[in-house]
């Protein structure tokens, strides 16, 4: 969150009780990333990632992307980013994260809760977020994708203490030549929800995919992780679906 907190001291002179909802006429219904149009520009290249934001139809928060190698075989890092038991290691904010439910062997309903931390905690409610996760895979190729949109359970009903956010989310992985080195692209259009100015929002997550790559780079050095039955699954039976990336190898 550090670039949140800067920017808010002077964005609470202009809002008023950051925890309230925002006063909205028109619901706009969630989509998945893949349905959405993007128009990205490059807005840095830094620890070899390159760095992307573009403007959202219908929206006012900008979405982020960051692509980039990380230094761990596709199915290490395919385990980390579903494995919702570890993710407060390196999901930057995150204080919690469970399946509330399978779906199928492929897709399941995530609960995430991102906590503010001290001393914007007592003005700004934390954040929760509900999301249908689907995972896809090429075994031919070798890729996984896994994609994250907005869902609605009755298992993860609203709570009165936070306030629900809607986040559409996709982690595009591909095997590199060299063994031990995985291709990642990552995507968030994520929307707070709230009485957030959306230039605060957008100021502070444009700092997302570097904070992401720095993180899991940083968790794939671990020894113990364990890959996923999933993940094995994926890679070993015919495809069912394939990402959209192999449309142009």
């Amino acid at each position: 969150m550090k670039y949140l907190f800067p920017v808010l001291l002077f964005g609470l002179i202009a809002l008023p009780v950051l925890g309230e909802p925002a006063k909205t006429t028109k619901k706009t219904e969630p989509v998945s990333l893949k349905d959405m149009v993007f128009k990205w520009t490059k807005s840095s290249n830094a620890d070899g990632l390159n760095l992307y934001w573009s403007k959202v139809d219908g929206s006012q928060v900008i979405a982020f992307r960051g692509e980039g190698i990380v230094d761990a075989p596709i199915e290490k890092v395919a385990s980390i980013i579903i494995d919702t038991t570890r993710g407060t290691e390196w999901i930057d904010s995150l204080v919690k994260s469970d399946v509330v439910r399978n779906i199928s062997t492929t897709e399941f309903i995530e609960y995430d809760h991102v906590g503010i931390a001290f001393p914007f905690d007592t003005l700004m409610s934390d954040r929760d977020f509900v999301s249908r996760v689907n995972l896809e895979a090429d075994p031919k190729s070798k890729r996984i994708a896994v994609d994250y949109t907005p869902a609605v359970d009755d298992l993860a009903p609203t709570l009165k203490k936070y306030v629900r956010g809607w986040m559409t989310c996709e982690f595009k992985l591909v095997p590199m030549s060299l063994e031990g080195e995985t291709y990642v692209e990552a995507e968030i259009h994520c929307d707070p929800k709230g009485s957030v100015a959306p230039w605060v929002v957008n100021f502070f997550q444009q700092g997302w995919p570097q904070t992401t790559f720095e993180r899991l780079r940083k968790q794939a050095k671990k020894t113990d992780i364990q890959i996923l039955p999933v993940v094995q699954h994926l890679l070993e039976k015919p495809a069912i679906k394939l990402v959209k990336s192999t449309k142009n190898p």
